[in-house]
């Protein structure tokens, strides 16, 4: 039964569905409630009855969009069914993203990034991130990208930690952090300092908005975001005034789970980040929040 199993991933991690479905009745039958069977069973059958669609369609540019589409679909309906944690969801993961891959890069190569709008650009970057094809998404990011989007500078960053470069992923999360929590692809992080940090913000709340707003300040607090060097003033000045912004709506509207994780987040950015003499005022205003 367990030769049966592993041959049975084999062939989804090949593409081969149509088998691994067979394989997968087999051992249905053999056993009903095993849920690694019963997922199995459900993914080959979702990409099995796909497959003529897919094959149909154009090479490339048609053919990467198709599969990415296909594949959003598909992990909305795998994570409904708690489906996410088994191995046949990793391994049809790593394969149908990995054709995914194969089919954009034909045609970013051969009509660069323009070949790319800037959602299909976007959903390139996260399928390379998911198969941890780091080198290429970042390539893609850096010379492809809007280095000032707001998600993908999440994804800038992920691709940056992983790819050695820790410094400057650590400052582009800042940034992103610091623009919207709300944004923080939490799913797709790899990034050990960071994954302890969603683990901790899970236990304190179950809710993922505040989970995502829970994560930067932790960051702040546990020194993961405290920057080698100070900041210079114009940025300090400008968190600042976004810090005074949003003690005003907390003032006006009495305040809230997000408006108070943003505070603080700012506080102690402000704080960790300012020089004390020459941010003297900011610095004093932000220690009133932490």
């Amino acid at each position: 039964m367990i030769q049966k199993s592993e041959e049975a991933l084999t062939y989804l991690s090949n593409g081969e569905f149509e088998t691994a479905k067979s394989l997968y009745s087999v051992l249905l039958d053999r056993d009903p409630e095993d849920l690694a069977t019963i997922s199995g069973y459900y993914i080959s059958s979702f990409w099995d009855h796909r497959l003529d669609l897919i094959l149909k369609t154009r090479e490339g540019k048609e053919r990467g969009k198709l599969l990415l589409s296909l594949f959003s679909d598909f992990e909305t309906e795998i994570r409904k069914r708690g489906y996410h944690t088994t191995d046949s969801f990793y391994v049809t993961q790593d394969c149908i993203l990995k054709e995914a891959r194969d089919h954009l890069k034909l045609a970013y190569q051969w009509e660069g990034a323009n070949a790319l709008d800037k959602d299909l650009l976007r959903d390139l970057a996260a399928c390379l991130i998911k198969i941890k094809d780091y080198t290429m998404a970042l390539e893609v990011l850096l010379y492809g990208g809007n280095k000032q989007s707001p998600v993908l500078l999440y994804f800038l960053a992920e691709t940056q930690v992983m790819t050695g470069n820790e410094r400057d992923g650590i400052d582009t999360y800042r940034t992103a952090f610091l623009n919207d929590p709300q944004l923080f692809p939490h799913t797709m992080v790899r990034w050990p300092p960071l994954l302890t940090l969603i683990q901790k913000a899970s236990e304190i709340t179950e809710k993922e908005e505040e989970m995502k707003e829970l994560v930067p300040v932790l960051a702040w607090r546990e020194g993961v975001f405290r920057p080698p060097v100070k900041k210079d003033e114009a940025t300090i000045q400008i968190w600042f005034s976004e810090l005074k912004r949003l003690t005003d709506s907390k003032q006006r509207s009495g305040g809230s789970f997000r408006l108070e994780a943003r505070i603080e987040q700012f506080a102690l950015a402000i704080i960790h980040s300012a020089d004390d003499i020459r941010s003297r005022d900011a610095v004093l205003f932000a220690k009133g929040f932490v």
